[in-house]
């Protein structure tokens, strides 16, 4: 994990959660693209992203490894308006996270304390081992705040004097360090495998306002992956072809009649294109596919749709 501050001309600000694109390209003229979920709180005096350098990745090992300061980057953003908190929307807040999941949520974090908010969080969040857990000092220093409590919960390696919580996020430990439901709290999710109760549905977290518990937002990729992401990973690509965030834009599911927004569908990406589906009933709402520099979009199972403002 690299975490990379960067100064950017004319930003024109962002909201805790959303996330950027970075861009790359190469000598020949080949570009690559990932998104990256922003580290930094709007007020903040630099922009800043963490990087999880992946072996096969196309992006994140030149970020971690090769970049240096004074190097340009082609920078997008903020892209993304459905993963995102402000002080309006009330509390107590309940922020879930596993590995690198945790970056949006610090951007979170860091804007509660720059605004002096007084909503009560609790924070849990699971890594494999202590040393890999991201942000460990500043976690630890929130946590001697009154308002904010941190639960840890290692996987795999612990040290013999461990005295948190061991393995992976199920609905016993979302019970036990979450808010009662009475609380109503406001609950984001950012973790790529949550374990779930006997009916395959997530449990522990209260009946009101959760995000979907799916969502893994803003991991560097490989150029295959069926590892289910949500729609904010087709927010690069869609704001290419439509010159606005598409994340945002609603839709009705012809198949089980779900409505939503493109953030909370369930996406397939492989090197042929990409799969968008239902979350409810699995139908395929959306293809995307490339050739040649070419894009083709089908929609075969969202004929209505409601366009975001440009």
């Amino acid at each position: 994990m690299k975490t990379i501050a960067l100064a950017v001309p004319d930003w024109p600000g962002h909201r805790a959660g959303q996330h950027s694109d970075v861009r790359l390209t190469a000598l020949d003229g080949y570009q690559t693209e990932r998104s990256y979920s922003i580290a930094s709180a709007p007020e903040g005096d630099c922009l800043s992203v963490t990087v999880e350098r992946l072996d096969d990745g196309e992006v994140s090992p030149y970020l971690v490894d090769e970049l240096r300061e004074g190097d340009e980057l082609e920078f997008r953003g903020p892209i993304g308006g459905h993963f995102v908190w402000d002080n309006d929307f009330g509390g107590p807040l309940f922020l879930v996270a596993g590995g690198s999941g945790l970056v949006p949520l610090r951007s979170m974090l860091r804007h509660h304390r720059a605004i002096g908010s007084r909503l009560p969080v609790r924070v849990l969040c699971s890594a494999r081992s202590l040393e890999l857990l991201i942000y460990r000092d500043e976690l630890m220093e929130m946590a001697a705040r009154d308002l904010i409590d941190v639960s840890i919960t290692l996987t795999r390696e612990a040290p013999s004097s461990w005295r948190g919580y061991r393995g992976r996020i199920d609905p016993a430990l979302l019970s036990t360090t979450g808010w009662a439901a009475k609380e109503e709290p406001l609950t984001y999710i950012c973790a790529d495998r949550i374990c779930r109760d006997g009916s395959g549905r997530l449990g522990g977290l209260g009946p009101r306002r959760t995000t979907d518990p799916d969502r893994t937002l803003r991991r560097d990729r490989g150029v295959t992956t069926m590892r289910p992401l949500d729609g904010n990973a087709m927010a690069g690509v869609m704001h290419d072809l439509f010159g606005r965030d598409m994340t945002t834009m609603g839709y009705k599911c012809t198949s089980c009649g779900r409505t939503g927004v493109v953030a909370e569908m369930v996406v397939y990406m492989s090197g042929p294109g990409t799969v968008a589906r239902c979350r409810d009933c699995d139908a395929v709402l959306l293809m995307l596919t490339e050739r040649h520099g070419m894009y083709c979009i089908d929609a075969p199972g969202m004929p209505q749709t409601v366009l975001p403002p440009a």
